[in-house]
């Protein structure tokens, strides 16, 4: 399954220095790299201008997506998670098909109504 992840820290944690989590960001975009190479995340980076970023996901189902964003670094201090499931190309093409053939089909159904 696909899932868009993007997440950001809006904040530094209280009490966190600014190097203390600049190291904290050096495991994560270190575990990010590691995801790639595994295929599991197919594309994203950094927000520009922003504490946070955004992938595209490969997982096996949402549960192995929750697992995944719960062992990231970064996690507890995350301050927005959205994670939104995505459909390929094909399903969202056979999914068009299908809405057009239900139109058309309705469409039939009205012009043999009013016929009668």
């Amino acid at each position: 399954m696909l899932f868009l992840l993007k997440v950001e820290v809006e904040q530094l944690p209280s009490g966190m220095t600014g190097q203390d989590f600049l190291t904290v960001v050096q495991k994560e975009w270190t575990v990010f790299s590691r995801l790639e190479r595994k295929g599991k995340v197919l594309a994203g980076g950094k927000l520009v201008g922003r504490r946070g970023a955004a992938a595209i996901v490969n997982a096996e189902s949402q549960v192995d997506m929750e697992r995944m964003v719960a062992t990231l670094p970064l996690f507890p201090y995350f301050t927005k998670i959205e994670v939104t499931p995505l459909l390929s190309s094909e399903e969202a093409l056979a999914d068009v098909k299908k809405m057009l053939a239900l139109i058309g089909s309705t469409r039939a159904q009205q012009m043999k109504a009013s016929n009668c």
